[in-house]
């Protein structure tokens, strides 16, 4: 009896023992950093097409915290063998990419996001940036970081996997491109992508996206100006548009209410004002590159007016039509015009009989909000005709029960806040 109560009392405590053991609570500690691993792609070694819409599919093992805890992930991607970090002297030679489910071990990364920071890493930062001929496949080195947000002792970083070959398309929208004038009142920064927020201000629009026609008004300061133009700041050599092919040849110009043609041809030649007559002011030029190898350049003394635009969309009993790049050709037929700079926007449509709702976009660059939805708290609101209405930022629509006939639509954008008005037209 002795033995089997000796027994039974080690049993028990052997039990006790468990017991606790199993109530403690899980404890947290920081991951050894080696067991952070970023597996390598089975199809590394094989072509990746970074076309628009997909994705590039990795996994990782997920750090062992000690405790069930939500974990955030990043990606970084470079060019190089080996990633180096920001120093005085120079920036990181990586950029870092949010996956498409940034808690999940399982990473996503959006194909064209990755397209585009490869992209950014060779110093192509723009659609006109992109070679017409397109690049050759990249190697990209990448690794993964792994944190719990607010514990600094929870970072790790993984090791380097390679995708030895990156196919990449050009990632970046198409917009207009811009001519930069370049000289005296640059202080003759060189025209590169340091030089930036320098030549902002001293840019002339593209007429059109690949119309390769550009216009606009520089003010040009008083006195003698020295002065030619660049197409890309790409550095002194590459783009220049001057007066001769010799870059020591300065061609006099004096600017006159007559547009004049300034003979211009791909150098660095340099136009020059006089600096006993010219008393400055605005000058609008129109620099026509169609011809690669010929290009045309002319100005006259003025400011720049241009016809502008807002547009209508909506259901006007015909359905909806995306605000995009993509449907222009559409959205002709339904747009209000600016021809000065007043900021008011008007036009007279035909609209059949309808149960019309719109707002309206001041660029076709897709749905979201805009400056002139109708201001009734994101809600829907009944046109009054003949009395102006204001508008608000969202995508609230104005309505109106249309019987059919011409309205003139008024909208005027330099009002606080803008308003449209809307008006039977006979």
């Amino acid at each position: 009896m002795k033995k089997l109560y000796i027994l039974a009392s080690l049993a028990v405590a052997a039990f006790a023992f468990t017991s606790c053991e199993a109530d403690k609570e899980p404890v947290y500690y920081a991951p050894d950093p080696a067991t952070f691993v970023l597996n390598t792609p089975p199809m590394a070694n094989q072509l990746y097409v970074l076309e628009n819409g997909g994705t590039v599919n990795l996994t990782t093992s997920q750090p062992d915290y000690g405790v069930a805890v939500i974990t955030n992930y990043s990606v970084d991607v470079t060019l190089d063998e080996e990633f180096k970090e920001a120093t005085e002297e120079e920036a990181a030679n990586y950029l870092t990419l949010t996956p498409n489910e940034p808690t999940q071990a399982k990473i996503n990364l959006d194909a064209n996001a990755l397209d585009e920071a490869i992209c950014k890493l060779k110093g192509l930062n723009g659609f006109a940036d992109y070679p017409e001929a397109g690049l050759a496949p990249v190697k990209v080195t990448m690794r993964a970081h792994a944190w719990i947000s607010g514990v600094a002792s929870s970072e790790c970083v993984s090791n380097n996997i390679v995708l030895n070959e990156v196919q990449l398309y050009n990632p970046f929208p198409q917009v207009p491109g811009y001519v930069y004038l370049v000289g005296s009142c640059t202080d003759w920064a060189e025209p590169n992508a340091d030089a930036a927020d320098t030549y902002a201000k001293w840019s002339i629009i593209e007429t059109g996206v690949g119309t390769k026609i550009y216009e606009g008004s520089l003010d040009i300061p008083e006195g003698e100006q020295y002065f030619r133009f660049y197409s890309k700041l790409d550095g002194w050599d590459k783009s220049s548009i001057g007066s001769s092919t010799n870059p020591d040849h300065n061609q006099p110009i004096n600017f006159t209410a007559t547009e004049t043609n300034l003979n211009a041809v791909l150098g660095k030649g340099s136009w020059v004002t006089d600096g006993e007559t010219w008393g400055g002011g605005d000058v609008t030029f129109k620099i026509d590159l169609t011809d690669p190898k010929n290009p045309v350049v002319t100005a006259k003394l003025g400011k720049f007016a241009k016809e502008s635009y807002v547009y209508l969309v909506g259901d006007f009993g015909k359905g909806w039509t995306e605000p995009s790049e993509a449907n222009a050709s559409h959205f002709e037929d339904w747009r209000l015009v600016c021809k000065d700079d007043s900021g008011i926007y008007t036009n007279t449509l035909d609209i059949a009989a309808a149960d019309c709702y719109f707002r309206i976009y001041p660029k076709l660059t897709g749905w979201g909000n805009t400056p002139y939805a109708s201001d009734n708290g994101g809600q829907n609101e009944t046109v009054t005709l003949g009395s102006p209405m204001k508008c608000a930022t969202g995508e609230g629509c104005w309505n109106i029960n249309w019987t059919g006939g011409k309205l003139t639509f008024t909208l005027d954008t330099k009002a606080e806040p803008a308003t449209l008005t809307i008006t039977a037209a006979e």
